[in-house]
């Protein structure tokens, strides 16, 4: 009798045990089943689910059908995206107090700007991208500041080196002699503290903007305009300042993302990011209509070509079937309207 009831308390124990590895191998990921329900309530079961902060300027009851099993919250946070032709970003929200986060916060989420803010990085990209087209998590990005300086300088090097997005009082100017490096997600909270302040992690959802270009690029960005607040420069989004940084900026950020790729994927990307560098550096001195010029025989490059096509076919696929039909007419509109005004059809 001992024999058997340690045989079914030892039974017992491996069976709790199996039951807790299973949940814990799954904590984080996402599971949805949702048909037109609103973004609202799937958006609310992404960050229960997956941990993570979303604040959203979208219509809480536009409706969204998605069905998947266990994705990484920002993959799913991304199809969301995908199907309400909006764009998402992380952003690490910084300030004196929790309050002023807050009110930045809901400012966004009403469609408002947040006055007396600036958000660095609001041109920012995904530079590097899975070749299965899932979404790029730039929490495990690294960024190393090389000294300390003024808050504001900080967070715009530290944007623009990793693709990030930092907002802050714009009056808040602070000295930091000594920012820690590391993952972001360490690095930037370690930032605002260091200066005094709080900060919070947030995925910012955000609906199509007026005269803004569509995203193509899955969590990419939407024209110039910042995100919380203004962008850097003379408080109207940042016009004069180059719209993906420094050369040196630029080629931090390229290979801090790249290094977030599967292994088998990072000499590829490399090889890409090259011949983009090359490029652009070639035309920088042309005059505005020989640049654009040599742009479109860069991108009808038949290796660029294959690119482009790679990352449309994977944000196709995070399409509804009637999203790719639609999306199939425009451009079959588009194309008759070119030939029109060329003077193809009359």
């Amino acid at each position: 009798m001992p024999a058997r009831k340690t045989l079914i308390a030892a039974l017992l124990g491996f069976l709790a045990l199996w039951g807790a590895w299973h949940i814990y191998s799954g904590w984080g990921l996402v599971n949805l089943d949702f048909t037109e329900a609103p973004v609202s309530k799937i958006l609310s079961a992404i960050s229960r689910q997956g941990g993570i902060e979303i604040a959203s300027d979208l219509d809480p009851s536009t409706p969204v059908t998605i069905k998947v099993h266990r994705v990484p919250p920002l993959e799913a946070l991304d199809i969301v995206a995908v199907r309400t032709d909006a764009s998402w970003r992380l952003a690490y929200v910084g300030a004196q107090n929790k309050g002023a986060i807050e009110s930045a916060l809901a400012a966004f989420r009403a469609k408002q700007t947040a006055e007396g803010w600036t958000t660095h990085g609001s041109g920012g990209f995904n530079a590097a991208q899975p070749g299965s087209g899932a979404a790029l998590d730039l929490r495990m990005i690294e960024w190393q500041p090389q000294s300390g300086g003024e808050l504001q300088s900080l967070l715009t090097q530290a944007a623009e080196e990793t693709g990030v997005a930092l907002a802050a009082p714009s009056d808040w100017s602070s000295q930091v002699d000594k920012p820690e490096g590391g993952r972001i997600s360490d690095a930037a909270p370690a930032l605002f503290g260091r200066a005094g302040g709080v900060c919070r992690e947030v995925f910012l959802l955000r609906g199509p903007q007026p005269g803004e270009e569509g995203d193509e690029d899955g969590g990419g960005w939407r024209g110039r305009r910042a995100w919380i607040g203004s962008a850097p420069g003379n408080g109207k989004g940042g016009q004069g300042r180059p719209p993906f940084g420094d050369p040196e900026s630029m080629a931090k950020r390229v290979e801090a993302q790249i290094k977030l790729l599967p292994p088998d994927e990072q000499k590829k990307a490399r090889e890409d990011a090259s011949m983009a560098r090359e490029f652009w550096q070639s035309v920088r001195e042309l005059p505005e209509e020989d640049r654009r010029a040599k742009a479109r025989e860069f991108f009808n490059r038949p290796e660029v070509q294959e690119r482009m096509e790679d990352r449309r076919l994977a944000r196709d696929a995070k399409m509804t079937p009637e999203q790719r039909i639609q999306r199939s007419q425009r451009y079959w509109d588009r194309k008759a309207e070119a030939k029109y005004r060329g003077g193809g059809t009359r």
